[in-house]
C-alpha cells in the first residue's frame, strides 16, 4: 500500500511539473534566443524542484542528467547542475560552512590540526530512500511483464542500482572506498579526501577538507582537464576495479596547483575480477576495431544461453556497430547512442549482459557530456588503450588476442 501511494505521488508531481514546463518548452523552440534561454533555465528549475521533492534516488538521476549538455539545452543542464550537483536548492542546516547533498550534508569544521569535512547522513534518510527505491523496484517488476520488455533483465538491473544507492547511506563503506581511491594519487595529479581518525559509524565520516571549489572555473585547465577526467575513470574501470559512478561537476574540480580534486566516494561500484576482465577485453576490442573480441566477451557475460543462430546474428550486428564507432573523436562518438544500439542488439538476440557489466557504462555516461564540452576532439578509445594495457600487465595478464 505504501509503495502504491508513493507511486501515485511521484506520478502526480511529475505530471504537474510537466504541465508547468510546457509553455517554457514551447518558447525554447520558437522564442528569440534570450527568451529561449530564460525558458530553458525555468525548465531546469522545475526539473530540479521535482527531483529534490521526490527524494534522493531522483536527485541522483537529476545529477546525471545535468551533465548532458550534448543532449539537452545548456540552460536546462546548467541550472540543474547548479541546484542539484552543487547542492543548492537542497536543505542544509549547517549554515554557510555546510553543503547539502541528496544523502548527507557536509560541514567544514576547524580542528587544531587543520580543517576537516564532517559528512553526516540526513535524518530519516534511510526511510525516505527505501520509499523511493521500493517504487523503483516495483515499477521495474511491472515493466518486466510488458511485451516490449520481455526477456530484458529490468528487475535485476533495478535491484543492482538500488543496492548501490542504498550503499550511499553507509558512510563506513564510503570511507573504505576513499582509502582505495587514494592509490590513484601515486599515478595521476589527483587528490581525494583522506579519512581522519578512527573508523566511524554508518552515519558520520570525517575527512580532510579540500578547498578550491569556489575557484574551479578559474583553475580549469581546459582540454587537458577533460583528458585527465576521462583517464581517471578509465583507470578505475581497468586497473583498480573501484568505480566512481557519480562524477558530476559538484563532485570534482581543479585546484590552483593543477590537480584534480574528487570529493565524494559515496556512489561507487566494485567490479568483480571476472566482470572487469570481460569489460576490459570488450573495450580493448572496440578501441582496436576488433568486433569478434567484443562479441566474445559480451556473450561471456550474457545472462541467458545464446543459441548458434542467435549468436551468428549477434556477432554480425555487433560487427556493424563496432565498425561504425571505431576511431571516432569524442565530438562524433555518442556513448548514449552506442549503448542504445548495443542494448538493441542484445534484445534482438536475447543476449543481455550481467547487471555488473552495466555499471562501468554508467560511470562513463556520467562524464561523457563533460568531456565533450572540454575537448570535443578527444578520442575515447585512444585514451583508454594504454590504461587497458597497464591494467592487464598489473594483473600479470596479456590480451587474449
Amino acid at each position: 500500500m505504501r509503495t502504491a501511494l508513493r507511486a501515485g505521488v511521484i506520478a502526480g508531481r511529475s505530471l504537474w511539473a510537466g504541465a508547468r514546463a510546457l509553455p517554457h518548452l514551447a518558447r525554447m523552440r520558437s522564442a528569440p534566443p534570450h527568451r529561449a534561454e530564460r525558458s530553458a533555465e525555468r525548465v531546469g528549475v522545475l526539473a530540479s524542484e521535482l527531483c529534490a521533492g521526490l527524494g534522493p534516488a531522483f536527485v541522483k538521476l537529476g545529477q546525471l542528467v545535468s551533465t548532458r549538455e550534448d543532449l539537452l539545452p545548456r540552460g536546462v543542464c546548467r541550472t540543474m547542475r547548479d541546484r542539484l550537483a552543487l547542492g543548492r536548492g537542497l536543505e542544509a542546516s549547517g549554515g554557510p560552512r555546510a553543503r547539502s547533498g541528496s544523502i548527507a550534508a557536509v560541514e567544514r569544521r576547524a580542528t587544531p590540526s587543520g580543517d576537516v569535512a564532517v559528512k553526516t547522513c540526513h535524518p530519516r534518510i534511510r526511510e525516505r530512500l527505501e520509499a523511493d527505491l521500493a517504487v523503483v523496484e516495483a515499477t521495474a517488476r511491472a515493466a518486466a511483464r510488458l511485451p516490449f520488455c520481455r526477456g530484458v533483465p529490468v528487475a535485476a538491473l533495478a535491484e543492482d542500482f538500488c543496492a548501490v544507492v542504498r550503499r550511499q547511506t553507509d558512510l563506513a563503506a564510503e570511507r573504505a572506498a576513499l582509502e582505495r581511491f587514494a592509490s590513484l594519487e601515486d599515478r595521476y595529479p589527483v587528490v581525494f579526501p583522506r579519512p581522519v581518525g578512527e573508523a566511524p559509524d554508518r552515519d558520520t565520516l570525517v575527512m580532510d577538507w579540500i578547498p578550491g571549489q569556489e575557484g574551479a572555473e578559474r583553475n580549469h585547465p581546459g582540454p587537458r582537464g577533460g583528458r585527465l577526467l576521462l583517464t581517471l575513470v578509465f583507470e578505475m574501470l581497468f586497473t583498480t576495479g573501484e568505480v566512481h559512478c557519480d562524477l558530476h561537476p559538484g563532485n570534482w574540480w581543479f585546484l590552483d596547483d593543477g590537480r584534480l580534486a574528487v570529493v565524494d566516494g559515496g556512489f561507487t561500484f566494485s567490479l568483480d575480477r571476472s566482470t572487469q576482465e570481460h569489460f576490459t577485453e570488450f573495450f580493448l576490442g572496440m578501441a582496436a576495431g576488433n568486433a569478434g573480441i567484443c562479441a566474445d566477451h559480451a556473450l561471456a557475460v550474457s545472462m541467458n544461453p545464446v543459441g548458434p543462430e542467435a549468436e551468428q546474428g549477434f556477432r554480425r550486428d555487433l560487427e556493424r556497430l563496432i565498425t561504425e564507432v571505431h576511431g571516432m573523436t569524442a565530438g562524433a562518438f555518442s556513448l548514449t547512442a552506442f549503448i542504445a544500439d548495443f542494448f538493441m542488439i542484445q534484445r534482438r538476440y536475447n543476449a543481455y549482459s550481467r547487471t555488473s557489466f552495466v555499471f562501468p557504462l554508467v560511470a562513463l555516461l556520467a562524464v561523457e557530456g563533460q568531456v565533450k564540452r572540454m575537448c570535443p576532439e578527444l578520442n575515447f578509445q585512444a585514451v583508454a588503450h594504454p590504461v587497458i594495457l597497464r591494467g592487464l600487465l598489473a594483473r600479470n595478464r596479456k590480451p587474449t588476442w
